[in-house]
This record gives C-alpha cells, structure tokens and sequence, in this order.
C-alpha cells in the first residue's frame, strides 16, 4: 500500500459496488445480469424476481461470500431473513450502513424485498435495492417500512468457532437443503424427511407458494435428527417490489 493509499473496510468495498450499480436495467423480464450471474446463464419471466440475486451478487462480486448467510447460495428473501433469525443476526431497529433491510409488503410475516444500507439518519434509511421499477435505485424509506434487517458479521470473526452443521460444515446451525435439476418439493422430503407428505411443511417453513422451485434455491427443512425449525414457519409470497 502506497503512502496515503486507504485499505476499505468491507461496508465501505459493498456501498461502492453498489453505487456503481444505481441505473443498471433489465433488458427483459427479470432478464438482468444478476440473475445471469446467479443462475449461470440468462433468465426471463415472472419466476426469477431479483432483489436478493443482486445482494448476493454484490457480496460475491466483492470476495465477501462468507458474509452474506454464510456463503450460502439463495437469491430467497425467507432464507436470509430466516438465516439471520436462527444465526443471531436479525436486528429490528437502529438501522445503519451495511445492514441488509428486509421488508413485508403486505404484512403476511414474509420477508418479500432486500437492499443494501448505505446510511440512516431521523427516522429516515438510505439504501439500494434492485428489482425496483426493474432497475437499481437509490431510496430513502422510512425506518418503520423495514421490517426486519440481517446485519452481517462485518470485520471478521474465528472461523474455528464456527459452529458444525449436521453434515461438518462450518459456520451452521440450520437444517438446508440445495434444489437441483429435476427436484421437486415431494421428492425432496421424501429422501431427506422420509416422508414425501411433508413437502407442505418445507413449503411454509420457507414462504413458497405454489409449488415452483429452482436449482439453487437453498431451502430451510423442518426438524431432523431432533431438531426443529417449526418457529421459523411463514406463509404467504415471497415476491419483489
């Protein structure tokens, strides 16, 4: 580092990444390179909403994967509001720079839009989202739209303290599930559940309605092996502004 050559924090690589990003446009129904990026190829149509692909996109794009639910891969507002519940990370109020913001649109209990806080101030937040009005904007909303925020671990912490995961992964506590190529919600709770009716349970527990999934959708599982995630359950749309 050259002299007067300032070393960013992590919050401070984020807010210019995203800055940059203020303008960028879908070319077509949520055809935009977010989504690229997440899905490994262009996508179009109603079912690839992207508000969370471009949070994830942004902590990718700035080597901060392990920040963002743990480097899990989701572009599902649920899952990182869920993510931050279980991990101790979700934060109700005092809203400041780094905080990812999560919103409940039409007071169902579900997490439906994400952006990335650049500052707050008088009741006020400044943040970037995109997914609104299929760009990326610049807004300022009042603290009390937000409903909930993930407040990433910024400035690092001891990997080594991580907790495991049933499967000896670092860093989780929850019961996930990664959606591949021909999956569907029977098929999945039949082989990791047992019991293929459950498939209505990982369905609530993680907002979806319907019963559309995508490859790489990571979803939250009720119980197993004695554990039980039936607090985190939710109904309702996880839909984008």
């Amino acid at each position: 580092m050259t002299e007067g050559e300032k070393t960013l924090t992590d919050i401070e690589k984020l807010t210019a990444w995203f800055e940059a990003q203020i303008g960028t446009a879908e070319t077509g129904a949520n055809n935009v390179i977010y989504n690229t990026h997440y899905y490994g190829g262009s996508v179009n149509g109603d079912n690839f909403p992207w508000c969370c692909a471009f949070i994830w996109d942004g902590f990718r794009q700035c080597g901060l994967s392990s920040l963002f639910c743990d480097g899990d891969k989701t572009a599902y507002c649920p899952y990182v509001y869920n993510y931050a519940r279980v991990h101790g990370q979700l934060v109700t109020g005092g809203y400041k720079a780094g905080d990812l913001l999560l919103y409940d649109w039409d007071g169902d209990g579900t997490a439906d839009h994400i952006g990335f806080c650049t500052g707050a101030s008088g009741g006020m937040v400044t943040v970037i989202e995109g997914n609104v009005g299929d760009r990326v904007m610049r807004l300022t909303r009042a603290s009390s739209s937000v409903k909930a925020a993930f407040r990433p671990r910024y400035g690092g912490k001891d990997p080594s303290a991580a907790p495991q995961d049933d499967k000896g992964g670092a860093g989780r506590t929850s019961l996930t599930y990664t959606v591949k190529a021909g999956d569907s919600l029977w098929a999945i709770a039949e082989r990791e559940l047992g019991d293929g009716t459950m498939w209505d349970e990982i369905q609530k527990l993680n907002g979806i309605r319907g019963t559309i999934i995508y490859p790489g959708q990571v979803l939250v599982l009720p119980g197993r092996g004695g554990r039980s995630f039936a607090a985190l359950r939710m109904t309702g749309r996880a839909g984008d502004s």
